[in-house]
């Protein structure tokens, strides 16, 4: 009789076992298995039964899964689709890709399938199902067409009639589950197909890792954690199954952690750990299971995510990973890969969206019934000549320049406001015309100033104009003017609250009025929280501790300074 165990209450706690971790005796696992369930909540484990040169059989994964099950533990099966150096001789494959245009390779990988099908009925695809093979026969299969179209058509062949027919054939009741990795913005290149692949698998996953970025291969973005998961969520609702990450290139513990925070604060149903081998006797562990029980009772009290939509399309590739560099000014972000129907939120517009052929179209309509818009420089410069004159006289000089001091909104020729920043930064710099387009914030050197924010009218809409920086991390290095009037940009119109201060900071806001802080900058930081008349702000977590600084004069509002310590949140409600 299985075991009954104790669960967290708004999402599950899963644990993804490779199959070299399983390679050995039930004896040697439980003592494993021990040490997660004194430290954690443990819901679930994934038992992979193909990587690579290892297969286990399906009298193993059958072994296995009855000992987890009389431990009450939930089980399902999981692939990584990766092959030994046996297959394909003679053609280098990065990381061991299946190279689908191989007959044996096929069949071998058909067969992990199977294999896995026969036992579970729930099967996830570890974030290796794609290619990279250039052998003699993918280039004739590719033919004149780009790598992208080529890859993209394929992996939905695979999809099709390697994994779900074979799958279906041997389990008619098995869900396939296609996890998505954390480096969307390359999928195309090695076929994850976000357009056909949603329709065919039972269910998708979210890859949340984002590690180090100082250090690692990938440098996604810290605050990725978070924004992937809402563009999977708005892609299939209801049927992302949850985030997965891991503890690889974690330069500190907080990092770790951090991934996890994240992935709740975008709400996901799931957590999964990657993987048993590498956090079994992990120090790692009990710290997280130490915030998972503070994050479990956050989870209850934050409503649906709200935030500027992020317009990212299928396939999308240009200024990669902007948003989420926008995102830790404290921008909360909302990815879709649906252009919005309606008008209520703020729409981001980077150079990603010009891979949608109508956008242009898109824009207009959206402005005439009164919305508001913030396209980047980079879109700006992509599609010069090519519609984006109807919204701003902004055009590209293909000149930089390095600047210290900006400054804010004009009083008749001047402006407001002046603020330094710490090192030069480098900007491209706009032509505009003077009275047809309006600067919002500049950056000066000199006699000369350059365009950082502009806006133009459209309709009953408005359109602004963000030059961004070369470096986009640079944008962290803003003075503490610039990032709050950017941050006050995007909104303005959705939150009732103001949030004022330093970058490197993430802002997780909800329909709810609940949100949550957190300080990605290694020493500590302020802000101040401007609440409007009759409201209170209230904490949501032991480490919510706002001071009450004043009233406004000009409007009985409150202001409230939050002090946090680096990688560290605090969770409030405006009521």
């Amino acid at each position: 009789m299985a075991q009954a165990q104790q669960a967290y209450e708004h999402f599950k706690l899963a644990i993804y076992c490779t199959a070299g971790c399983l390679d050995k005796s039930l004896e040697e696992i439980a003592k494993d298995v021990d040490f997660f369930q004194r430290n954690l909540k443990l819901s679930k484990v994934y038992l992979e039964n193909h990587r690579g040169d290892k297969s286990l059989s399906r009298e193993r994964l059958r072994e296995l899964k009855a000992f987890f099950e009389a431990r009450g533990i939930e089980v399902a099966g999981g692939i990584t689709p990766t092959l030994g150096a046996a297959y394909r001789p003679g053609f280098e494959r990065l990381f061991g890709g299946i190279c689908y245009t191989d007959e044996a390779s096929r069949a071998k990988f058909r067969e992990a399938v199977e294999n896995a099908a026969a036992v579970f009925d729930e099967v996830l695809f570890d974030d290796f199902f794609f290619t990279n093979c250039g052998c003699d026969d993918c280039l004739a299969r590719k033919g004149d067409r780009s790598w992208e179209e080529f890859r993209l058509e394929l992996m939905t062949e695979v999809s099709e009639h390697l994994i779900l027919k074979p799958a279906r054939a041997v389990n008619p009741k098995s869900r396939m589950i296609i996890k998505y990795p954390n480096w969307n913005e390359a999928y195309q290149a090695s076929g994850y197909n976000t357009e056909t692949q949603p329709r065919l698998f039972d269910g998708l996953y979210t890859g949340t890792e984002t590690r180090d970025p100082a250090i690692s291969q990938q440098h996604i973005p810290r605050y990725a954690s978070y924004s992937l998961l809402r563009w999977m969520d708005n892609l299939a609702p209801g049927r992302n199954g949850g985030g997965w990450f891991d503890s690889l290139d974690c330069t500190y513990v907080d990092y770790y952690l951090e991934q996890a925070y994240l992935t709740v604060f975008g709400k996901a149903k799931e957590l999964t750990l990657f993987c048993y081998s590498l956090l079994r006797d992990s120090y790692y562990i009990p710290a997280l299971g130490f915030q998972l029980d503070k994050l479990d009772r956050l989870a209850g009290e934050l409503g649906h995510p709200v935030g500027v939509t992020v317009y990212e399309p299928h396939h999308a590739k240009g200024e990669d990973h902007l948003y989420d560099y926008l995102g830790m000014l404290g921008i909360p972000m909302e990815l879709t890969p649906h252009f919005p129907a309606h008008p209520a939120a703020p729409l981001l517009i980077t150079q990603n969206v010009a891979r949608d052929g109508d956008i242009i179209d898109k824009m207009k309509s959206f402005l005439q019934a009164g919305g508001q818009i913030v396209m980047t420089s980079g879109f700006v410069k992509r599609m010069t000549g090519h519609g984006v004159e109807a919204f701003t006289t902004m055009r590209p000089t293909g000149k930089r320049m390095a600047v210290q001091q900006f400054a804010l909104n004009t009083n008749s020729c001047t402006f407001d406001e002046f603020a330094l920043a710490g090192p030069p930064l480098s900007y491209p710099i706009f032509d505009y015309s003077t009275n047809g387009t309006w600067q919002s914030i500049v950056a000066l050197n000199g006699h000369n100033n350059i365009p950082i924010l502009m806006y133009d009218n459209y309709g009953k809409g408005k359109i602004h104009t963000l030059v961004i920086p070369d470096h986009y991390a640079d944008l962290w290095k803003l003075p503490e003017p610039v990032v709050t009037a950017l941050r006050g940009l995007f909104t303005a119109r959705q939150l009732d609250y103001r949030v004022e201060g330093p970058a490197n900071a993430g802002l997780f806001a909800y329909d709810n009025g609940a949100f949550v802080l957190e300080n990605f900058a290694p020493q500590p930081q302020k802000w101040r929280i401007l609440i409007p008349h009759g409201r209170e702000l209230t904490g949501l977590t032991a480490a919510a501790r706002a001071t009450k600084l004043a009233e406004s004069e000009r409007d009985g509002a409150s202001l409230y300074e939050v002090r946090l310590q680096p990688s560290t949140y605090a969770a409030f409600r405006v009521k």
